[in-house]
């Protein structure tokens, strides 16, 4: 539940205000960020997240 002063309260009203929010949130950073979703993961951070994960077997 949001601690902003003017957030809804009720329940389905503070389902609706979060999920517009939600919605919001992930077109803009779709807007901002979407470009770097689109490129390849570097090799070396590859390496790394595979080596790692080995480790943790």
């Amino acid at each position: 539940m949001s601690t902003h002063p003017s957030a809804p309260t009720d329940g389905f009203a503070a389902v609706q205000a979060n999920r517009e929010f939600d919605l919001w949130l992930e077109r803009e950073l779709c807007r901002l960020h979407g470009d770097v979703l689109h490129e390849p993961v570097p090799e070396k951070l590859l390496r790394i997240l595979e080596n790692g994960a080995m480790s943790q077997d």
